[in-house]
């Protein structure tokens, strides 16, 4: 009577371990949304011009970045990608076939003045 009970148990725990299973992947079943694919990955953005670096590539390339976008959610959520720097997110950019022109000025500053390029003492 002992080996029936625990058998009887064993099947139950099985069962319910094969629900918890198929009601987890049924979660993970349903596709992220646009917004929700930028806003994860803007969660993982670091550095000084990450912002400056995705704002610039969402605004020219809009929709067609969402794929990657996407795989990049995807390998943080299988833990590959944990953050992303900036120059990161700009090498996988430009990698993809991305091309993001990055606002860039050069300063020279001598004694406390700052020089334009051409312009003499």
């Amino acid at each position: 009577m002992s080996d029936d009970i625990d058998s009887i148990l064993k099947r139950k725990a099985l069962e319910l371990a094969a629900r918890q299973l198929s009601s987890s992947t049924k979660r993970e079943e349903r596709p992220m949304t646009k917004e929700e694919i930028i806003a994860a990955v803007r969660g993982l953005l670091r550095g000084d011009r990450a912002d400056e670096i995705f704002n610039t590539a969402l605004e020219l390339y809009g929709d067609s970045l969402t794929p990657l976008l996407k795989k990049i959610v995807e390998l943080n959520k299988q833990g590959v990608i944990k953050e992303l720097w900036d120059y990161e997110l700009y090498k996988i950019l430009t990698n993809a076939g991305y091309i993001v022109p990055l606002k860039s000025r050069v300063r020279i500053v001598r004694h406390g003045r700052e020089y334009k390029f051409g312009e003499t003492d």
